[in-house]
C-alpha cells in the first residue's frame, strides 16, 4: 500500500477508516452520476465522511485514483468475459449465459459502461481502454458462430450486431418492465443467433421469472447446461 508524504505522519478519517475499496466505490458513484468532471478529492471526501489524508493514504494523486477506477471497469469485463470462456470450453456456446449477465446486470453495471463511454470521447486513453474492452467481448462472442456455418467475415458481423445489442439497450436508456422485456427475449435470441432458444434459455427465463429478481449467471448455468 502506497503512502504519501501528505499521510506520512497520521491518517483522520471521521468515522471507519476508509479503504481503497471505499474511495474506488465512492469514485465510481460519482463517475455515473454527473460525469468524470466531477470526480475529485475534496467532493469525495466529503461524501465519503473522509479526510484528505484519507485520500492520500491509498492514491498519489487525483490520476491515480481515475486510473484506478478505468482499471476496475477493465478488470470487471475481464473476469467475466474469462468466466464465460470457461464455461463455454466444456459445452456448446449458448447466448444464455450472455442474457443471464444482461438481465442481472452483473458486470458492473450498465451505468457504469455508459460513464466510461461518456468519458472515453474526451480521453483518449480511456477510449484505448473501452475499444480493448470492447474487441474481447466482440472476440468471445464469435464463439457463438460455427466456422462450420459461416466464415470468419460473418462470425465477426454477426458477434459485433449482438453486442451493438446490448450497448445500445443501455444506451438508449430503454423503458420497459422487467416482465416485458423476459417476454421478448425469445425473439432477441431468435434474430441474434439465427435459431429458435432451447431448454437452457427457456429455464432461466423461469428463474427470472419465479424468483422475481437476478439470479447469478454461474449458478444459473451451473445447474442447467448440457454437454452438446
Amino acid at each position: 500500500m502506497k503512502r504519501s508524504k501528505v499521510a506520512a505522519n497520521s491518517v483522520t478519517v471521521i468515522g471507519k477508516r476508509k479503504s481503497r475499496e471505499d474511495w474506488i466505490a465512492g469514485a465510481r458513484k460519482m463517475l455515473v452520476k454527473s460525469g468524470v468532471d466531477a470526480v475529485k478529492i475534496d467532493r469525495l471526501a466529503s461524501e465519503l465522511h473522509a479526510t484528505r489524508g484519507s485520500f492520500y493514504w491509498h492514491f498519489t494523486d487525483r490520476d491515480d485514483l481515475l486510473n484506478a477506477l478505468l482499471h476496475d471497469w477493465e478488470v470487471n469485463n475481464y473476469v467475466a468475459i474469462a468466466t464465460i470462456r470457461a464455461s463455454w470450453a466444456g459445452t456448446r456456446p449458448d447466448l444464455t449465459e450472455l442474457i443471464e449477465l444482461w438481465v442481472e446486470e452483473g458486470t458492473a453495471s450498465p451505468a457504469f459502461g455508459m460513464a466510461i463511454r461518456t468519458w472515453a470521447r474526451g480521453d483518449a486513453k480511456v477510449e484505448e481502454v473501452m475499444h480493448r474492452v470492447d474487441n474481447e467481448w466482440i472476440n468471445l462472442l464469435q464463439l457463438l458462430f460455427s466456422p462450420d456455418l459461416y466464415d470468419a467475415s460473418e462470425r465477426l458481423v454477426r458477434a459485433r450486431i449482438v453486442y451493438f445489442h446490448q450497448v445500445g439497450y443501455h444506451a438508449l436508456a430503454m423503458r420497459e418492465p422487467q416482465d416485458e422485456r423476459l417476454r421478448l427475449i425469445p425473439y432477441y435470441y431468435k434474430v441474434l443467433t439465427g435459431h429458435e432458444a432451447g431448454d437452457n434459455l427457456r429455464d432461466a427465463l423461469k428463474a427470472f421469472e419465479h424468483d422475481k429478481r437476478p439470479v447469478k449467471a454461474s449458478k444459473a448455468t451451473s445447474t442447467r447446461r448440457k454437454k452438446s
